[in-house]
């Protein structure tokens, strides 16, 4: 498993959120001056403080790389003491890594285990027609506040090397804010608790030996089945309501554990207000989700609910096409795509 290919593209890592500022930082910040061309990471502490990090030993049994990419992703959450002790890697893949850590007394976590999600940077760089999802959605700075800097703005743009960091940054805070606007209304996902460094801290789902698996690998009976399909179209709801697609929503981004749900992974989450593929995208969530509970035994037609829900809330249709015959790197593709938003 290749973790680590985009380690050297890693830095200026973004402050973290949601924390009381150390008297190490507040130092470093009256030290220091922000640099324009790096002002969406003003906390370099954890190069400051490298030495201190470098000596922090935790259980789980990384090779050299990983160890220096979870020390540069993680070392920040440590030295304010979100935890205390890394136990294992319990999920890896392109887009990012879950690591099940142990909180520290001073943390305000609430289990008994805390679930880091490490990023990938060239995942959401590279995410092949990104601009379907990014439509109608404020880019926003380490802070989780919308980007009004046109340089900033610029490079995002120009896809620049530091405008595709900055879009990084924005996916993650994207995601945060996302999962901290559904928690608080009741939604069935894991509680929210910081960001930055590449990261996002949150509940972990799952026992002591093992993390919670993802609802694709799980076989219902049908009267748990039927049970489990109204509480995702439950979540679907909150979603609606509080003006979210999830844009990526299937059994596979779906956590089971003790006859419970939990709605992981919201990076990609669209306005359905905003955004003019919403409908379609909405749509193959709706597919999925069905797809997955009629192997189960559940009854449902997939078109009707997806177009009864979207009427239920009142957004307008938008116009369909297929998400993957446009290019963001064609010039073609993206002129067809301006077009298109211009007539809606």
């Amino acid at each position: 498993m290749d973790y680590f290919e985009d380690y050297d593209e890693l830095v200026d890592l973004p402050k973290i959120k949601n924390m009381p500022i150390t008297k190490p930082e507040k130092e470093y910040r009256r030290k220091s001056k922000k640099s324009d061309k790096h002002e969406f990471t003003e906390l370099k502490l954890l190069s400051e403080q490298q030495d201190d990090v470098s000596e922090y030993q935790f259980s789980y049994e990384a090779s050299r790389h990983e160890r220096e990419w979870i020390l540069d992703s993680l070392g920040l959450f440590y030295q304010m003491q979100w935890f205390a002790d890394i136990l294992r890697l319990v999920k890896g893949g392109k887009e990012a890594s879950v690591y099940q850590c142990l909180p520290s007394p001073a943390s305000p976590v609430e289990g008994s285990y805390l679930a880091a999600k490490v990023y990938r940077p060239r995942r959401f760089r590279n995410l092949k027609n990104d601009h379907i999802y990014r439509e109608g959605r404020v880019d926003l700075d380490t802070s989780g506040n919308a980007i009004i800097k046109e340089k900033m703005l610029k490079a995002i743009r120009q896809r620049s090397d530091y405008g595709r960091k900055v879009m990084h940054t924005s996916w993650l805070e994207h995601e945060f804010k996302t999962m901290k606007i559904l928690y608080e209304a009741g939604a069935d996902i894991p509680r929210p608790y910081a960001s930055g460094s590449n990261a996002i801290l949150m509940d972990y789902i799952g026992g002591v030996e093992f993390a919670a698996p993802t609802l694709n690998t799980v076989d219902l009976d049908s009267s748990e089945a039927n049970i489990l399909f109204g509480r995702v179209l439950h979540n679907i709801e909150i979603m609606l309501e509080h003006e979210r697609v999830h844009a990526d929503l299937s059994a596979y981004n779906i956590l089971y554990w003790h006859g419970e749900i939990k709605l992981i992974d919201f990076p990609q989450a669209i306005s359905p207000d905003e955004n003019n593929s919403a409908y379609i995208i909405f749509r193959r969530d709706v597919r999925r989700i069905c797809d997955y509970f009629r192997r189960q035994g559940v009854q449902v037609d997939d078109q009707d609910l997806a177009r009864k829900l979207w009427q239920k809330y009142r957004f307008r249709q938008m116009p369909e096409f297929s998400l993957t015959v446009l290019d963001e790197e064609d010039q073609q593709d993206r002129e067809y795509w301006n077009r298109l938003k211009d007539r809606f």
